[in-house]
């Protein structure tokens, strides 16, 4: 690739964005989608919005495990982010996944801060890409990584949802 068909940092950063935007809140325009459903808020956020912390919680193979239930799989996406936070603070990167899987049934109080917190970090972290530098590869592939991640646990929450309200 030549000096002058480099992507700039901004530029991608700016698409880091947009994809991440795309997973989490939705799409600002839904009739311009990279990976998502045409919809208003198809993202993480607006797909866990009118589920209720009892939904959350039915462990959808009945055994109570981690990663069994929506409440285990949206505080699996709050850790990751959160992670992610705290390096761009800084901080270390923590390698025990396991540690993301603590969650499994909430009440309403906890369903609701869950949401929050997932909404939180994901905020902070689109206000503190901007401001990066520089990258490396490791940043960069884990900067990637979180939007095929998003992507795979949308899919799995939606899912997940429709299991739950069938048993209804």
């Amino acid at each position: 690739m030549t000096e002058s068909a480099m992507l700039p940092l901004p530029d991608l950063l700016q698409s880091l964005l947009t994809l991440l935007e795309e997973a989490y809140p939705g799409p600002p325009d839904p009739g311009a989608t990279w990976f998502i459903d045409n919809e208003p808020d198809a993202g993480i956020l607006g797909t866990i919005k009118g589920v209720t912390a009892a939904e959350a919680s039915v462990s959808m193979d009945g055994s109570g495990k981690p990663g069994t239930t929506i409440a285990s799989n949206v505080e699996h996406l709050r850790w990751s982010l959160a992670n992610v936070n705290n390096t761009l603070r800084g901080g270390e990167y923590s390698p025990d996944w396991r540690a993301s899987w603590t969650v499994v049934e909430v009440d309403e109080a906890g369903w609701d801060r869950l949401r929050g917190e997932l909404r939180r970090e994901y905020e902070d972290l689109c206000e503190a890409i901007p401001r990066v530098q520089a990258l490396d590869e490791v940043w960069l592939n884990g900067m990637l990584a979180l939007i095929p991640h998003a992507a795979f646990h949308l899919g799995l929450v939606r899912q997940m949802i429709e299991r739950v309200r069938a048993q209804k």
